[in-house]
């Protein structure tokens, strides 16, 4: 452990800098003294485990990253990180789809940390598969393996040339992008994401030079194809203190109709 302290100690300190948070604070949000705080920075002292986690929890840390700081410090994760198909997470499964069956005859989809769609009701496969084929579009792209609903829109290929709202929706997913990165700095893809949209041939320059994390309270979203016009908006859901990486990534996006002409199509649709 003598020898992970250190390792434990920088990434602490980048921790505590990225959230603007003085020694003191943190002490006083963990339980211990600024003393002890500084000596875990410059590793003349080693963290129990608990101390990890009290740590990390003071400064907001998400639970991915709890468990790197947990191992930088040479112990084992605390939260697992499971398969949603595994036993372990049956009942998890069975509520997402539930909540996901009882939006019918509206879209709902799952996605993961990697804003991947993992589950849909019937009704989101008949929606988009008005605009495209997402499988063989995303053959054609290159198979992106990670923020393929994004990408599903930002393609020529894809849903792109159907969206009215295209600068609007794109924006939105900028925005949540920014303030990912900003809840998680180490995050490995979300810059890439992000200057994939800000250098994406119909983004405005003002994307580049004005960094926003103004979510809006829904994402709205118009489509059409020939005569059939659809609005709608969009609501997040999300686990609350899940205690599990998987989980804690995890979100619910439940599309609604925002007129009477898109509501009476879906319903007509499913």
């Amino acid at each position: 452990m003598a020898e992970a302290a250190p390792i434990f100690g920088t990434m602490l300190k980048q921790w505590r800098a990225h959230r603007h948070c003085s020694q003191l604070e943190l002490a006083h949000r963990a339980g211990t003294s600024q003393r002890h705080v500084s000596f875990l920075e410059t590793g003349r002292a080693n963290p129990s485990r608990g101390m990890v986690l009290a740590l990390a929890q003071g400064l907001d840390v998400p639970l991915r990253e709890q468990n790197t700081l947990l191992r930088s410090a040479g112990f084992s994760a605390a939260f697992m990180e499971g398969d949603l198909q595994a036993d372990s997470h049956a009942l998890f499964h069975e509520a997402l789809q539930q909540i996901i069956a009882q939006q019918m005859p509206y879209p709902a989809l799952v996605l993961d940390g990697r804003w991947n769609m993992v589950m849909a009701n019937p009704a989101t496969l008949k929606f988009f598969g008005l605009f495209v084929n997402p499988l063989e579009i995303f053959a054609r792209i290159g198979n992106p393996t990670e923020f393929q609903i994004v990408r599903l829109c930002l393609h020529e290929e894809g849903l792109m040339p159907y969206i009215h709202n295209w600068e609007a929706l794109i924006g939105s997913f900028l925005a949540r992008a920014r303030k990912a990165l900003l809840a998680n700095p180490k995050h490995p893809s979300l810059p890439l994401l992000i200057d994939e949209i800000t250098t994406h041939p119909r983004a405005p320059k003002s994307w580049q030079t004005v960094w926003s994390t103004d979510v809006r309270p829904a994402l709205e979203m118009e489509m059409s194809r020939g005569d059939d016009h659809y609005r709608m908006f969009t609501m997040l859901a999300h686990f609350g203190s899940p205690g599990d990486v998987t989980l804690d990534e995890m979100s619910v996006e439940l599309f609604y109709p925002a007129d009477e002409n898109t509501r009476a199509k879906l319903i007509a649709l499913a």
